[in-house]
């Protein structure tokens, strides 16, 4: 009978091509998961793996495996999950990995919403940045994880993962609410040109600093840059203070300064994609249920901070 340990430690490798890098994701050391790999060949009389100069690839055999692998490995979870449920033991639970910004701007409406359409799901949230999220998703330590994507810097798909779209996230622009421009009902970004600007840290982990500068060299000027760090309640600290001007996502926005104005850009705002990932054929009704709690929170964001959902 296969076990199910070392089937996630194959199916990692598979997927990412490597032992080092499904080493790393799985938190074993290298030598760990070939012993893994070695034992379900020897289980199953049959190699699974060829290794070369290139790096590892999936024999005929262990490409029907890996086939395989998703179906067992969710039915196993699901028969463990059924059988706490009726032994009383715990409830059906989803771990979400969810970036800051989607944290303080859609879980609250989303944890809402599934208490009045799944009042026996309990939600796990972990803070987590949308590479580290994916990893926690591949090996099975999330159920969905969070992340940030544009055209500007489309982040790639990972194998064994599917992308789901919850909603367009449009930059909104921040100053000081003394600024000149505040009393305006929207600013064309081209009106910018000569402020000093207030950005995410540029080559950060953050797509964000890169969809704005792309967005001011589009409106034909190169951005005076007078801070860059990824903190946006530092951002909203700055413009109050008059350092300079920020466009930050609508979701940071959930918690915003008295002493700042807000206001939409001009025309078709620059925005970012928020996007749900899950893993390749596991589908599970929990799962759903949480992708949709997320854009009916979306879609219910008051005024300023309303967003597009797509379902």
């Amino acid at each position: 009978m296969l076990d199910l340990k070392l089937l996630t430690t194959f199916r990692e490798v598979a997927l990412r091509r490597s032992f080092s890098d499904a080493a790393s994701a799985l938190g074993y050391t290298q030598p760990a998961v070939s012993q893994h790999v070695a034992r379900l060949e020897a289980a199953l009389g049959a190699r699974l793996l060829d290794r070369d100069a290139r790096g590892v690839s999936p024999t005929p055999a262990g490409e029907l495996l890996l086939l395989r692998a998703a179906t067992l490995l969710d039915a196993a979870r699901r028969a463990e999950e059924d059988v706490r449920s009726a032994a009383g033991i715990g409830r059906a639970t989803v771990c979400i990995g969810a970036f800051p910004t989607l944290a303080a701007g859609l879980l609250p409406g989303a944890t809402r919403d599934l208490r009045a359409r799944r009042p026996d799901l309990r939600l796990d949230v972990r803070l987590l940045e949308p590479a580290h999220a994916i990893d926690e998703l591949v090996v099975g330590r999330l159920g969905l994880a969070t992340l940030v994507d544009s055209e500007l810097q489309p982040m790639g798909v990972r194998p064994g993962v599917e992308h789901v779209h919850l909603c367009d996230d449009p930059l909104l622009l921040v100053m000081a609410a003394e600024h000149p421009l505040a009393g305006r009902a929207s600013i064309g970004l081209e009106e910018l040109s000569e402020e000093p600007w207030l950005l995410p840290e540029v080559g950060g982990t953050c797509a964000d600093s890169n969809i704005v500068l792309r967005a001011c060299r589009d409106a034909g000027f190169e951005p005076d840059v007078r801070l860059a760090f990824d903190d946006y309640s530092a951002l909203q600290g700055m413009a109050a203070a008059g350092v300079g001007i920020a466009l930050i996502p609508s979701l940071s926005t959930a918690n915003i300064r008295s002493d700042v104005a807000v206001r939409p850009l001009r025309g078709r705002a620059p925005q970012r994609r928020i996007q749900a990932a899950v893993r390749v054929g596991e589908a599970d009704p929990l799962v759903d249920h949480v992708i949709e709690a997320l854009r009916a929170a979306a879609r219910a964001l008051p005024g300023g901070r309303a967003l597009t959902a797509v379902a």
